[in-house]
């Protein structure tokens, strides 16, 4: 399972990088890691609770560093300082029998996304996405997502924010402007209300996807009609 940590030191919010999990238990995580971390660093652990479509997090303590052995890589024992019933219900589910959960059907092909989005929604988001198996990059305003525009082929790009906000428009506008062949997403909390119709090719949105409604939705957004216009 890939979650992405995010080192936590004085109040201020350190690097995040991805990792994947060699085990979870109620109370803590086993995590094999990329990037060294001391015993006793405080650290927020992201994830997506895939049989929900839930984002997670969770902080806890570096307990203990496991050295890497031969092919397997170093890890790093973490115990939470704090769980909440999302977590218990995921350690739940993980320890019980998994047949026939069911699995995301992705493209043959890997997308490249480009999901712009702040450093609230953005924290979600990496738990989202990393589990998607697409090149996925980031942006955080309209002046990084036209670089990230200019830089490489976009597949599609995907606002992270409310259906009000003034942000999004700017940011499609730029992605139709820059490279008009991507698809064109806004992901909003909708709070149960129907999404807006799927946009034609010309629009400046062809699909808005629930921010609730987990990968499956914005899978279905990226490959519904997919090469329109």
């Amino acid at each position: 399972m890939p979650v992405t940590v995010r080192q936590v030191s004085a109040g201020r919010d350190g690097k995040s990088f991805v990792c994947r999990t060699r085990d979870i238990s109620e109370h803590g995580v086993l995590l094999e890691t990329p990037e060294p971390l001391a015993p006793g660093a405080l650290v927020a652990v992201s994830l997506l609770d895939e049989q929900t479509g839930m984002a997670i997090e969770v902080t806890g303590v570096v307990a203990r560093v496991v050295p890497a052995t031969g092919p397997t890589p170093a890890a790093v024992g973490i115990k939470l300082t704090a769980t909440t019933p999302g977590w218990t219900g995921l350690v739940q589910r993980a320890h019980s029998d998994k047949q026939g959960r069911p699995t995301i059907e992705r493209p043959a092909r890997r997308l490249r996304v480009l999901v712009v989005a702040d450093e609230v929604a953005r924290r979600g988001a990496v738990a989202l996405y990393v589990t998607s198996g697409w090149d996925v990059r980031f942006a955080s305003d309209l002046a990084s997502t036209e670089e990230a525009l200019r830089g490489i082929h976009i597949d599609a790009v995907i606002a992270e924010h409310d259906l009000g906000d003034q942000r999004w428009p700017k940011v499609l506008e730029a992605a139709q402007r820059t490279q008009p062949h991507a698809r064109r997403i806004v992901r909003a909390a909708l709070n149960g209300a129907l999404p807006p119709p799927p946009g034609k090719p010309d629009d400046l949105v062809h699909r808005v996807v629930d921010l609730q409604a987990g990968l499956e939705a914005v899978l279905d957004a990226l490959a519904a009609d997919w090469g329109m216009g």
